[in-house]
């Protein structure tokens, strides 16, 4: 499969001050971080909050520079994309916010917001622009008329629609979706999940999805990462991940999933103690604060990100004695 967006060593440190007389301090939300998603894949990215992901995504989106790495599209660096090149890459790049409310602005109208991408890129105006964001809304699960209302007067799951359909405007190859479904009620999140997979599908988009919710990622995920204190502990395909965990991290997340019929032979993991911050990460491994199966190496050493297993990669010292 042919890489759409890769990241390389990806960093992005934020100064922060720890007193009104402290000296700065660096944050390291992202710290070193290798992603991949492929064309017509969607990668699913999960950890707790505070682990680096919306940053990330932020990252790939062009939204911030990182402070080291790169990030190519289709094998060219950002930083080195003249100005057309980073146009088309915005249009090729759109991204789905997590709180349909305030990504959305209170003073347009529905077609509006919906067609303005058709204006700042010189795409469609006129009849045809209206024609165009008809057919998106229509793409949604929304009507004509919605095209004249504002975003209050639609409800949560309504307004996430509205955002997908600003969002596939452009027609972009990749699709960066942070959290679109966590601030939604249950059974709309499946209407939301049912019709982004729908759109992958129809138009063969890929998508680099966060939540925090493996659940939900397994429902759409080919592959995935998962994150903790601003580096990836665990990537690979969705059900290697899932079903043949090589992180003690990932085994925790897992035992955490609600289940109908829980295995009474899979007891809960209770992680002790807090995130650690990003601001003074421990040494070793960031994970052996809390980890169950820490040793003194853990405490030193810190782990490559390394292939356990064909195309399954792990930071652990000891990933082949996880009790499962």
């Amino acid at each position: 499969m042919n890489d759409l967006i890769t990241a390389t060593s990806l960093v992005k440190h934020f100064p922060v001050k720890t007193g009104r007389f402290g000296k700065p301090q660096l944050l390291k939300a992202v710290d070193g971080v290798d992603l991949r998603v492929g064309k017509g894949e969607t990668l699913g990215v999960a950890g707790e909050s505070g682990c680096g992901k919306s940053t990330v995504a932020r990252l790939l989106m062009g939204l911030m520079p990182p402070t080291s790495g790169t990030i190519a599209y289709e094998g060219k660096s950002l930083n080195l994309m003249d100005r057309d090149e980073r146009l088309r890459f915005r249009k090729s790049v759109q991204m789905i916010f997590q709180d349909p409310f305030s990504s959305l602005n209170p003073r347009m109208r529905v077609g509006d917001i919906v067609g303005e991408p058709f204006t700042v890129h010189g795409l469609a105006a006129g009849a045809r622009k209206r024609e165009l964001v008809l057919g998106l809304l229509a793409k949604v699960g929304l009507s004509e008329e919605h095209f004249y209302r504002y975003p209050h007067e639609f409800s949560g799951g309504q307004r996430q629609r509205i955002g997908i359909a600003r969002a596939l405007a452009v027609s972009p190859k990749l699709l960066i979706a942070d959290e679109p479904v966590s601030a939604l009620d249950i059974s709309i999140q499946a209407q939301i999940i049912n019709l982004l997979m729908e759109l992958k599908r129809e138009h063969g988009l890929s998508f680099f999805f966060i939540t925090h919710d493996l659940s939900v990622i397994r429902h759409l995920s080919d592959r995935i990462a998962i994150m903790y204190l601003g580096k990836v502990v665990e990537t690979g395909t969705r059900d290697e991940v899932l079903d043949r965990f090589l992180h003690p991290y990932t085994q925790a997340l897992l035992s955490a999933v609600p289940r109908i019929a829980p295995d009474r032979t899979t007891a809960r993991i209770v992680l002790q103690g807090d995130l650690p911050s990003p601001v003074d990460p421990p040494a070793g491994c960031p994970f052996h604060t809390r980890c169950p199966y820490v040793e003194d190496i853990c405490r030193t050493d810190p782990p490559p990100l390394e292939e356990k297993e064909a195309a399954h990669l792990a930071a652990c010292h000891f990933s082949t004695k996880l009790f499962r």
